[in-house]
């Protein structure tokens, strides 16, 4: 039995989150021991993966110099003796550093640095010194190649999504009748995700219908300046921030049509889950959301921070329902074609056996 350890700074929603969960739920136990140490704090995806029988660490580290935290986190890496450590994140592999537990040996990386962060000359060092990294896509893949990591450590897989069976029924949302109709953001309320953009764009549509509302489901720094925009512009009563949720299939389910509006990357996960849910997307033409979005016919992409053509797109959608109908079918085909979770396990399996030997 090999046994793999996962450490991720955060269990709150986004990408690497979502597919950390997935591959840790999705590798057999008679095969695998695999252990999760998160840096930060309790969330529900935490509970999650232990109700599937996944053994989850949480480490509270509140403090960049927080010394306990590093002490167990060294204490699993090196008491432990994982055959594989693989590191989620620069904030990951820059604890592991710190901890004093990694092994070049045997540690993997995975969603390392997006587009906001900026790599330090420790960062560089330590993506030297990594066995191999796991990107999902080719755009992410582009990005390791420019720190310089060599194809020959460079393993590209798509992200996995599975399939909601069955598809539960639509949510009922405060301060929204059943017959209006609703566009839903998902993921965490930060300033390079657009959502105050988004709202902009939202005022647009306003003026044409008066039966739409936003649902934004997250939370972040960025939220108390969306929420005072919204007021400002007189349309706070028609946007709706739910929060953190545990489960989104309900609220999915409730969207006429999912917003990504990302500013400089991200929305990957909430990407393909509006699509699995076959919900059509409306995203930034962005390198990693191309990528998922098949243009005109699993949703549309539009440039980022073009606020009118956001609104263009919607209008076309919510005017036609057999459009918004035709494209969800395909979005949950193009997941199930394109990013099954059974395919992304069994492409981790294969690198990770890989480095065993």
């Amino acid at each position: 039995m090999r046994s793999i350890l996962f450490v991720i700074s955060s269990l709150d929603y986004g990408g690497a989150a979502r597919q950390l969960s997935l591959l840790a739920s999705g590798l057999a136990r008679d095969s695998f021991r695999v252990r999760v140490a998160v840096l930060g704090a309790e969330t529900p995806w935490v509970s999650g993966l232990r109700s599937e029988g996944v053994e989850v660490e949480v480490l509270n580290r509140r403090r960049v110099f927080d010394v306990l935290p590093f002490a167990r986190l060294r204490r699993l890496a090196r008491l432990g003796k994982p055959d594989i450590v693989h590191a989620w994140g620069a904030t990951a592999l820059r604890a592991l550093a710190l901890s004093g537990s990694q092994s070049p040996s045997r540690l993997f990386l995975s969603s390392a640095f997006s587009f906001v962060e900026k790599t330090t000359p420790l960062d560089r060092w330590l993506l030297r010194r990594v066995r191999g990294a796991i990107a999902f896509g080719e755009a992410e893949a582009a990005r390791y190649r420019r720190l310089g990591v060599a194809d020959a450590r460079l393993t590209v897989v798509a992200p996995g999504m599975p399939l909601p069976e069955p598809i539960v029924a639509p949510a009922a949302l405060p301060g929204i009748a059943d017959h209006e109709r609703v566009l839903v953001g998902l993921g965490p309320i930060e300033r390079h995700k657009g959502f105050r953009e988004a709202v902009w764009a939202f005022d647009i549509l306003a003026h044409f219908y008066d039966d739409v509302h936003l649902v934004l489901a997250g939370d972040g720094t960025d939220r108390p300046r969306v929420e005072r925009f919204a007021r400002q512009i007189g349309v706070r009563s028609r946007v709706h921030f739910l929060g953190p949720q545990a489960e989104l299939s309900s609220l999915l389910q409730r969207a006429d049509a999912v917003w990504v509006p990302s500013l400089r990357g991200g929305g990957v996960c909430a990407t393909l889950e509006a699509m699995a849910a076959s919900r059509p997307v409306i995203a930034s033409h962005l390198p990693d959301l191309a990528e998922i979005v098949d243009e005109g016919q699993t949703g549309f992409l539009v440039e980022p921070d073009d606020k009118a053509a956001l609104a263009r797109r919607t209008r076309r959608l919510l005017d036609d329902a057999e459009l918004r109908r035709r494209m969800g079918e395909a979005g949950r085909r193009r997941i199930r074609d394109c990013f099954s979770v059974v395919r992304l396990v069994e492409s981790c399996i294969r690198r990770y056996a890989e480095l065993v030997r």
